[in-house]
């Protein structure tokens, strides 16, 4: 379901604007197809870099954005650590509480990663 998402919205930033225009992906957009753009971009090129950009977004007001956040971190890490982006605010909170404490323990000083960080 996850990859299918992922793979939806691709076709869908891909495709361009009335303009003639395409989506430019970047985290700090105020846009949300380029915030959304730069999640799937970041999945597809396995940029464990993004990591801490996804968590954050996990605490998004926009279902849609947690959606794209959470698969794209299952797709890079291969886990989900309990979240899903339409459970009750408190259940999503504590799931986000288990990224963070992955993030800043578990892996984040192996090959590859950024030094820790708090996401929030």
């Amino acid at each position: 379901m996850r990859i299918v998402v992922l793979m939806l919205l691709a076709v869908w930033l891909g495709v361009p604007t009335g303009c003639g225009a395409r989506v430019r992906p970047a985290f700090e957009s105020p846009d949300p197809s380029s915030r959304l753009a730069a999640m799937v971009q970041a999945a597809d090129r396995g940029d464990q870099r993004a990591v801490p950009r996804l968590i954050e977004a996990l605490d998004s007001d926009d279902p849609a954005v947690r959606l794209v956040a959470i698969a794209a971190l299952d797709r890079l890490t291969g886990q989900t650590h309990g979240y899903a982006a339409y459970a009750p605010e408190r259940e999503r909170q504590a799931a986000v509480d288990r990224w963070v404490a992955w993030h800043a323990g578990s892996d984040a000083t192996s090959a590859g990663r950024p030094e820790a960080e708090d996401p929030r």
